[in-house]
């Protein structure tokens, strides 16, 4: 009987690794492909243009600038394609999937992705995604130092994963976990200051963008994109939406690497985030979640599982909203609980130290004529010592 279900669960594990495989390279195709999807849209829009036939309606459009921006609209889509397949080329464990089968169709949830991504680097990776950084990381960075100072592991008698190197001893560097990190921006800003961090990502589409920003950019400002090329609807300028943006602002690898030094600790773990921490009891010093919380299905798992991994004494710093990912799609779990409801849950294990209502924007087009501004929920708590207990059904 024994050998039976050790059996069974090999095979479980061998289907769930080709599944894993198989989405994988879905989304590889999704970047590879982005060509096709934009240039289908592109086609879209100049049908669209030559379907004004009435003389009143074409006197109204200015020719000179619906043809510049059709042509620059063009190249701007083959400069993003060339920049999305380098993201599969350059990696080694995708270079198989760079070429997309005839027979493969990809999904339109994974070709909105790969649009998510461009926009995430303008985010993350350009000086005017800086503003938006500077109110969401910039708050969970200055909790970071005031609640766990990088002194504080040596105090603890804690920090014996790291290695030594750098400015400081690493052996003595509080370790920082930054859950949903996308393309990793506020891991690498808390890995600059001189923790140990580590970024934790589900998406494969972020992973890809992240792994290319983090190990292969050689130098600031080497690549421009176009996040907003098809992105029609409310601009101000008829050319507005055909502005490149320049990245990385800063070159990852030789700020945490001088002179052939390694200055820094980061690393990221790709995986779902209660499924990959569930055994690191009292692992971390701080976790930074931001616009994280509500990316759960059931919110209570993930609460437990920051309760679990944070050490008596660690930080959780939070900004966020309460958008609730899942609310919108269907046959989907998804458990939508005011912040009156979420609080006390996390009072259980965490001992608040601040709170707040912050205003936030997210990858947001500055020049364009709408904005979405969230009202976020910002909070520091210090764990306390009580036991994380329980079990929710794995929803995720």
């Amino acid at each position: 009987g024994e050998g039976y279900d050790d059996d069974e669960d090999e095979d479980e594990d061998e289907e769930s690794d080709d599944e894993d495989m198989q989405h994988f390279a879905e989304v590889c195709y999704s970047l590879v492909a982005y060509a096709d999807d934009a240039n289908t849209e592109l086609e879209w829009f100049k049908d669209s243009l030559e379907g004004l036939t009435d003389p009143h309606d074409r006197a109204l459009l200015m020719p000179s600038v619906t043809s510049e921006m059709t042509r620059r609209m063009q190249e701007a889509v083959a400069v993003n394609a060339r920049f999305l397949a380098m993201l599969v080329e350059s990696d080694d464990d995708a270079r198989q999937f760079s070429v997309v089968p005839e027979s493969h169709q990809v999904h339109e949830r994974n070709s909105v992705k790969v649009r998510t991504v461009l926009r995430q680097f303008v985010r993350d990776w350009t000086e005017e995604g800086q503003l938006e950084r500077d109110v969401q990381y910039g708050c969970l960075l200055q909790a970071l130092q005031k609640y766990i100072p990088l002194d504080s592991a040596a105090a603890s008698g804690r920090g014996g994963r790291g290695r030594r190197g750098g400015g400081h001893d690493q052996l003595e560097r509080p370790q920082v976990l930054t859950p949903g990190s996308g393309l990793a921006r506020l891991t690498f800003e808390v890995a600059r200051l001189g923790y140990h961090a580590q970024g934790n990502e589900f998406s494969y589409h972020m992973l890809q963008g992240s792994k290319w920003v983090l190990n292969e950019a050689q130098a600031a400002k080497t690549h421009t994109i176009y996040p907003f090329v098809l992105s029609l609807e409310h601009r101000k300028g008829a050319l507005d939406h055909t502005r490149g943006v320049q990245i990385p602002d800063v070159c990852p690898g030789r700020e945490l690497c001088v002179d052939g030094v390694q200055q820094a600790s980061l690393s990221m773990c790709s995986g779902e985030f209660v499924e990959v921490y569930a055994s690191q009891a009292a692992a971390w010093d701080a976790v930074l979640t931001c616009f994280f919380l509500d990316t759960a299905k059931n919110v209570f798992l993930y609460i437990r599982t920051i309760a679990h991994i944070t050490r008596p004494g660690g930080l959780w710093a939070n900004i966020g909203p309460l958008l609730y990912h899942y609310a919108e799609q269907q046959n989907s779990i998804s458990i939508e609980l005011s912040w009156e409801e979420v609080k006390p849950a996390i009072e259980k294990y965490f001992d608040f130290k601040e709170e707040d209502v912050r205003e936030a924007f997210y990858t947001t087009h500055t020049q364009g004529l709408f904005h979405t501004r969230y009202r976020c929920k910002y909070f520091v708590a210090i764990r306390n010592s009580v036991p994380a207990e329980g079990k929710s059904f794995p929803v995720f």
